[in-house]
This record gives C-alpha cells, sequence and structure tokens, in this order.
C-alpha cells in the first residue's frame, strides 16, 4: 500500500459508520484495550497464532500526512526488520496519550499451514481518539500454493464521549468486497463486544504473556510440522492410560519451543553442532523422542519404564534409573537439562546444571511444588500457591548464576509456565564462590542440616557425598496404586450412597419425562467443596493416601456420577451419549463390556434404571448379566 493508498482510505472513513456500543470505559482504557488487540490479537480471532510489530513510531507533529511519510519511507526494509528473533510489542497506547499520532506496522499470522501472513498499516490518531487499521497485502495461499483475496478488510475505531456517555464506534468504506463484508461483520459482533469489555476493566495486561522468547511465525510453523509427523500417529496407538489428545500434543509443543530456543542460541554462538540434552524424569519420553528424531543426540531417565518407550525403537535412548542429586548424577558430556514436571527433581536441575559444567544450561516447566527434600509450603504475601512456587524456582536459578529467563508455552495445561537457564551472570573462574553460595542455600532451605565445619559453614564434601541432600528421597520405582481397592467397601457404600442422596433430594433436582410414561429423577448438582464438608476427616484423609481424595473415588464410580467442572451430579443415562468423548466409558468396547456389570441405578435409584433393560449396557439382575467364556480367555 502506497502513500496515496493510505490518505484515500483515511478520508473514506469519515462517513461510513457501521455499528456503535456504549462503554463506562474511558479513551485510557479504550487505549490499553487496543493495544491488546494489537499485540494479543489470538486472543479474540482463534483463527491467528499472534502478531509481530516490524516498525512503530511516534510523534507530536501536528500534520498526519507528513507523519505518515516519513514513517513509510522508514520501514521500506522490511525483509531485514522480519528476520529479528527477538518479540517486539507496542507499549500500552494510554502511556504515549500526549503523543498527537503513533504508526504500527504489524504482521499477523494464521494458524493454518496454507494462509499467508497479513500486513497492518495501524494509524493511532489521539487528537480524534481513532484507530485505523489498513491491510497491506490482502492474500492467502489456497492449497494449490495460488494467492487469493482475504477475509480482512480496512476498518477504524474510535472514542466518543458526550456528557456521561462513551461509545466505541467501528467505521469502514463505503465499498466493500463480499469477502470483507464477512469480517466487517465478525468485527461487529466479536471484536467490539471484546472491546467494550476490556474498556471496563482497569490494570488490563497489554504485554504479550506466551511465547515471548520465540518467533511466533516460526513456532507455528514448525509446531503445525511436528503435530503432522509425530502428533497424529502416537494419539492412535497411544497404550498409556494417559489423555493421549492432551500430553502427546503438549510434548510437541514443548519439543516446538526447545528446538527453536536452540536454533536462535546456535546463531546466537554461530555454531553447528546440534545441541545435547537430557530429560531428567522423562515419563512417557515421547519428547525424547521427538528431539532425538529431529537430530538432537540425548538421554531419558525416569524411575520406571513407561509401556510406550518399545514403540519408540533403538535410536530412542531411555533408561529406567532413580535420580538422586549428588555428584555421580552430573551430566558433564552434555549440553542442556530438561525438566518437565519432573515433580522432586525441578528445584535441583539448576543446580545439576550449573555443577555439570559452565556450558551446560537448562530448561524447567514447573508443575508439582517440591523444595530441596520436601513438599514446598512457602506462600508468599498477596500471591498464589503456585506463583510463590514459581518464583522459588527462579530463585533457585539465578542463585546457581543462571541469568533466568521466564516464559509461557502454549499447551493443554494450567502449569504452563517454564525457565531457561542458558547463559551465566559470573566468570568461570568464580565457580568455586557460586558452588560454595549454593551449598548454603540448599543448606539453609533443608529440613536436616548437611554436615558442618568447627566454623559452621557448609563443609565442601557436599559436592562429593553420595547425596546433596540428606533429606531427599526419589520416588518410587513402582508406582502405588491409588484405585480405591484398599479402602473399606463399607466406607465406599457409604460415601457413594451419601452422595447419591444429597444430590437427588437437592433443591434443584430435575426430572427427565420418559417415553413409557415414567418419571425419573436426575437429581441436582453440588460443589465439589459442599460434597467434601459430609465427611469427616478421617475418612478424607484415607480416601486422599488411598485414592487420590473424594473426587477420585466419585470418578471411579463414573456410572453413577459425573464430576466436572468442580461440581458432581448424577450420570444422565436418558441422554443417548451419557458421557463426553473422553471418559473411559466411552472408549470401551461395548460388545465386550454389554452386560458384564450390574446397573447401580437399576438396583439403588428409587426410581429404577431410565432405561429398558434392552438398552441399557449395564445388566438389570443377575438374569441379565452376560456369561463370558473364560476357558478361551
Amino acid at each position: 500500500m502506497e502513500y496515496s493508498d493510505i490518505i484515500r482510505c483515511l478520508d473514506a472513513f469519515k462517513s461510513v459508520k457501521v455499528d456503535e456500543k456504549s462503554t463506562i470505559g474511558t479513551f485510557e482504557t479504550f487505549c490499553d484495550a487496543l493495544t491488546i488487540w494489537i499485540n494479543k490479537p489470538h486472543v479474540v480471532n482463534r483463527r491467528l497464532c499472534g502478531s509481530k510489530v516490524v516498525y512503530q513510531d511516534s510523534t507530536g507533529e501536528t500534520d498526519l500526512r507528513s507523519f505518515i511519510h516519513r514513517c513509510l519511507l522508514s520501514s521500506k526494509d522490511l525483509q531485514a526488520l522480519h528476520k529479528r528473533d527477538d518479540v517486539e510489542e507496542v507499549p500500552p497506547l494510554s502511556s504515549l496519550m500526549d503523543m498527537t499520532f503513533y504508526f504500527i506496522l504489524l504482521e499477523i499470522f494464521y494458524k493454518q499451514q496454507n494462509q499467508m501472513s497479513t500486513k497492518e498499516a495501524i494509524i493511532i490518531d489521539f487528537g480524534n481518539k481513532s484507530a485505523t487499521f489498513l491491510p497491506i497485502n490482502q492474500h492467502k495461499r489456497d492449497s494449490n500454493g495460488e494467492c487469493n483475496k482475504s477475509l480482512v478488510a480496512p476498518y477504524q475505531l474510535c472514542f466518543k464521549q458526550e456528557s456521561s456517555q462513551s461509545w466505541i464506534i467501528l467505521n469502514t468504506r463505503t465499498e466493500l468486497a463480499a469477502s470483507e463484508k464477512g469480517y466487517i461483520d465478525w468485527l461487529k459482533t466479536t471484536l467490539l463486544t471484546k472491546l467494550v469489555n476490556w474498556s471496563s476493566e482497569k490494570n488490563l495486561r497489554t504485554s504479550v504473556t506466551s511465547l515471548r522468547l520465540v518467533p511466533v511465525d516460526r513456532y507455528n510453523q514448525l509446531y503445525n510440522s511436528l503435530k503432522d509427523k509425530y502428533g497424529r500417529k502416537f494419539v492412535k496407538i497411544w497404550p498409556e492410560k494417559t489423555d493421549p489428545e492432551k500430553f502427546v500434543y503438549e510434548d510437541v509443543a514443548i519439543a516446538t519451543y526447545l528446538l527453536i530456543i536452540w536454533e536462535i542460541q546456535r546463531r546466537e554462538q554461530n555454531r553447528e553442532e546440534l545441541q545435547s540434552f537430557v530429560d531428567l524424569g522423562c515419563g512417557n519420553g515421547l519428547l525424547v523422542h521427538i528431539l532425538q528424531s529431529e537430530g538432537h543426540p540425548g538421554l531419558g531417565l525416569d524411575v520406571r519404564k513407561r509401556n510406550i518407550w518399545d514403540l519408540y525403537g533403538d535410536q530412542t535412548k531411555l533408561k529406567a534409573k532413580s535420580i538422586t542429586p549428588s555428584a555421580e548424577s552430573t551430566f558433564p558430556d552434555f549440553d542442556w537439562l530438561i525438566g518437565n514436571h519432573s515433580d522432586e527433581l525441578t528445584p535441583w536441575i539448576p543446580v545439576i546444571a550449573a555443577r555439570s559444567s559452565f556450558r551446560c544450561n537448562y530448561f524447567v516447566l514447573p508443575c508439582c511444588h517440591f523444595d530441596f527434600d520436601r513438599k514446598f509450603s512457602q506462600r508468599e504475601a498477596n500471591e498464589s500457591n503456585y506463583r510463590s512456587y514459581l518464583n522459588f524456582v527462579r530463585e533457585v536459578g539465578e542463585v546457581c548464576g543462571f541469568s533466568v529467563l521466564e516464559d509461557t508455552l502454549r499447551i493443554p495445561s494450567t502449569k504452563r509456565v517454564c525457565f531457561i537457564g542458558k547463559s551465566r551472570n559470573y566468570e568461570p573462574e568464580e565457580n568455586n564462590l557460586v558452588d560454595d553460595r549454593i551449598a548454603n542455600y540448599i543448606k539453609l532451605r533443608s529440613s536436616r542440616s548437611f554436615s558442618s565445619d568447627s566454623d559452621g559453614n557448609p563443609a565442601k564434601k557436599q559436592k562429593t557425598d553420595d547425596s546433596w541432600s540428606e533429606g531427599f528421597t526419589p520416588r518410587p520405582s513402582e508406582e502405588k496404586s491409588r484405585n480405591c481397592k484398599t479402602v473399606d467397601s463399607e466406607t465406599v457404600n457409604h460415601i457413594v450412597r451419601t452422595v447419591f442422596d444429597v444430590l437427588l433430594n437437592s433443591p434443584d433436582c430435575e426430572e427427565r419425562q420418559l417415553e413409557e410414561g415414567r418419571v425419573w429423577r436426575k437429581g441436582g448438582k453440588k460443589c465439589l467443596g459442599d460434597v467434601v464438608k459430609l465427611f469427616d476427616k478421617d475418612v478424607l484423609k484415607q480416601l486422599k493416601s488411598e485414592c487420590g481424595g473424594l473426587q477420585t473415588l466419585l470418578r471411579n464410580h463414573n456410572s453413577v456420577f459425573n464430576v466436572y467442572g468442580g461440581t458432581v451430579q448424577l450420570r444422565d443415562l436418558t441422554l443417548d451419549e451419557p458421557y463426553s468423548k473422553h471418559s473411559k466409558l466411552s472408549k470401551k468396547d461395548k460388545s465386550q463390556h454389554f452386560k458384564t456389570v450390574q446397573c447401580w441405578f437399576y438396583n439403588n435409584h428409587p426410581d429404577g434404571c431410565p432405561r429398558i433393560a434392552e438398552k441399557c449396557h449395564f445388566a438389570h439382575g443377575k438374569h441379565d448379566m452376560k456369561i463370558i467364556d473364560t476357558a478361551n480367555k
């Protein structure tokens, strides 16, 4: 788009109004809402994966046309600007309100690989309280590689205030193509509503919070490639009890992130050799498999072997080994240590990296809260438990002499914040001083003291002892069964019956009219927090120890209860598909399990089972049980 095209578009917005919505916000909060839309368009438009600021400039000049002309001249060398790895973003526009105009050249990236990015020129006119968005290359690539018109259009957003009433206004041009009309409708129904909601809030977070250390376009490209290469294959053959949709694509995303971090590091160090790694607590080993398959030599260690390990092949190096932080658990020949949900090893990974070699780096994705030799319980004032633990993990890295970087991954998990230590803030000759600092820090935080010298200082022999922590306990190699089988059957039956009665007699009890004229009471819904209060502490303590807690026990009775979103209700067997697609019962071979278990509702619900015997997957009485031929098993 040339200078004359921009000026012509600006003039075209003066008289065409598409829609307006009232807001309780101010022009300042409107500016912050605009900043979110510019920096993080993917939080509104799910077809996008993010944006990159190619160029931005501000001025106190009063002549808009000369300012635009100067910005276009300054931003001509776009190809050079696009090669940057750093993620630049627009500062809160509310902090620039003393400027007259602000010019932004933005590149927007789509999740679909076959769709080219879109460049936008954005012109903020603080005096007129408007922001104009002008697409520069309106093209996308189809399946044949041909370029077609994109589903975007020029538009303008304005803030208007009269006395005590305020509005956000959407303007566009008089003439629009058919494809552009669809985009304007989306702006009207979705974006405008979102801007109104944001504008009503204070202290908005306008900065990008995820994938700040990697180029989002490169991440999206590589993620889609690895997803096609590994994701769908392993979802189909996943032999573990865990949900493949979550764990497979989560590891694909983590692998994508690490591969790009390593690409950037090789450019910074001007090296061609691919980085080596050790994944401590590798679990299912898929992350190790992907990284090794992409050429990085590595090793995965975990306390026990998983079923899926045999499916990777001999080229994927996985080893069942219990890891205790000690001089024998250092890795001087490897470039990176990885801790992906590494539980009790999480705070030790920066320590092991620091003591392995000066060139050893680390990546850690904290999940369960562990200190050096016990559960972490140090909550900071005005911080959540999770944020307090993250601050601790960051502090460990800093004590170990790393310049710690923090980022948020885009993975299907609530624990998405990761830390990277890839550079030191001290010289190699200071290594002994830093190591003494590490030893003292561990000693102060440990539940048991290390042996000390006569002056009370931590003994130097800590580095060569069998263990760096007397109280550290690695996970057992055999996973403890937590399936409620060891809980007394009377206790289990009492809990199930109590919860059932409470739901059935709930004031919000729903009724279902059945085809044969019967009425079946589905019961109401209760928060798990309220259900917990029905039982004494001794019962809850036993459940926590043996099966993970009350929620787990109720989920184990999936044919009776539907536990979702912190609530519990009765399973609605009046539905054609009463189980979600992620439920174990929905995945079972129904022909194999049909009529092999008694129907709980038939035997216990005062209204019986809502299904007739022929349509219920469970047996209605002993005479309805399927006879299993055990001789052929």
